[in-house]
Order: structure tokens, then C-alpha cells, then sequence
């Protein structure tokens, strides 16, 4: 889950010349944001995404998860699919940090080999066609609408044929803690995810919601077409 990527939340190329606003502000630390995805109960939705995923337990595919933060997503979809190549992308340094760290303690050997890179949603470090799956959760409504078509042309530039993107965000429904009335996490409203998925040449195959405390969320499992 990576909040981590304000207005230019993206990956890979130029990322010195993009600016980014942290998930949680610039002074409070990778601890924290840990600390608050489990209290909102992030944890259920990457059982969801890995859910939506699709993949074989004996996938050799490559992931990429954009706005990867400290790599929780990740930690999970390795565990579940060993046989992964994994790849965590997010602007804030500090998060990789502490993403490395987490994934060299790992048991699985696909955490621990996992690559962790730099970068911005709108710039994927990924050559073209190369990647099976891109994964992001609860990022994309940081992203203004220009960063958003972007991320998602990005996203088709990386996908091999065939390859898929779970998206994760929220759906504007409200959840048991009321959100200020301008929170970016009401950015989307109910099928408002779908749609600019379609806008942006994908069509959705499968669809989860789950309820954190914050507010709904839908997981969108979305191909090219």
C-alpha cells in the first residue's frame, strides 16, 4: 500500500525531476505508516489483491508493485507465490530502506531476492512488455488526473501480452472513522475506478470490495484490450 506517492506518484527514468509528497508527511517515519496500515486493516486487502492476482502457485511471473511503500504487498504475494520475481518501485527513499531491510529477514526466497528501486508511477523503471502483473494499492488517488492517464499508459507500455494490473484504491464509500470532507481518499466515486480503467484501453475481469476502517475499497484485476 503506498500513499507515499502524492501528486507525482511515479516510477523510474527521470524520478530527479519529479517532486512527491510522502504518505504520512515528511517527518513521520516508515514505522508509522506500518503501524497505521494495520490499524485501517490494510493486511485483509493484500489478501484481496494476491485474491484477484490470479496467479499460479508455481508462477514464474514478474510483479511490480507501484508506490510499493515498505513493501508489505509484496511480502505477501511472495509468500503465496514463491516462484515470483518481485519488484517494489516508490519515489521516497526512506520507504525502500525499510522495505530492503524487511525483505533480506524474510523466510521466502522470493521476498528476499525481490529488487527495490526508485522511481514514479509515470516513469516505470520496466523495458517494455516485460512485466506479468503491476500491482497498486491505495495510491492511485493521490495522483491528479494527468498522473493518473499517465500511470495507467505506463502500465499498458510494461505489460507483457496477456499480463494483467490489480489496482486496489478507494471507492468513495464511507467507512466506520469519517473522512474530512476533502481527504483524497474520496478522490473516486462508485465505478468511477472502472471507468477510467476503460477510458485508458483496459477492461476489468474480476472485482473484490472490502470494507477498512477508513472507507471501502474495490480491487480491480484489469487486461489490455
Amino acid at each position: 500500500m503506498d500513499d507515499t506517492t502524492s501528486q507525482h506518484a511515479g516510477h523510474g527514468h527521470g524520478h530527479g525531476h519529479r517532486s512527491f509528497l510522502p504518505a504520512l508527511g515528511e517527518h513521520r517515519p516508515p514505522v508509522f505508516y506500518d503501524a497505521l496500515g494495520r490499524l485501517i486493516g490494510a493486511p485483509r486487502m493484500y489478501a484481496a489483491v494476491a485474491e484477484v492476482a490470479d496467479l499460479d502457485a508455481s508462477s514464474a511471473a514478474t510483479v511490480v508493485d507501484v508506490g510499493c511503500g515498505t513493501g508489505a504487498l509484496l511480502r505477501r504475494v511472495g509468500r503465496d507465490l514463491p516462484g515470483v520475481r518481485l519488484v517494489g518501485v516508490d519515489p521516497d527513499e526512506r520507504m525502500l530502506t525499510t522495505a530492503r531491510r524487511k525483505a533480506v529477514r524474510s523466510r521466502e526466497r522470493a521476498v528476499r531476492d525481490a529488487r527495490w528501486e526508485r522511481g514514479y508511477a509515470q516513469e516505470v523503471p520496466a523495458a517494455d512488455g516485460t512485466c506479468d502483473l503491476v500491482l497498486s494499492s491505495l495510491m492511485f488517488h493521490h495522483l491528479d488526473p494527468t498522473g493518473r492517464a499517465e500511470m495507467l499508459a505506463e502500465v499498458r507500455r510494461v505489460l507483457r501480452p496477456g499480463g494483467a494490473l490489480v489496482l486496489a484504491d478507494f471507492d468513495g464509500t464511507p467507512g466506520p472513522v469519517p473522512l474530512r470532507r476533502r481527504s483524497p481518499m474520496l478522490a473516486f466515486g462508485p465505478g468511477e475506478l472502472q471507468g477510467l480503467l476503460a477510458e485508458a484501453g483496459f477492461a476489468v475481469r474480476a472485482e473484490k470490495r472490502l470494507r477498512l476502517l477508513v472507507g471501502g475499497v474495490v480491487v480491480l484485476r484489469a487486461e489490455v484490450v
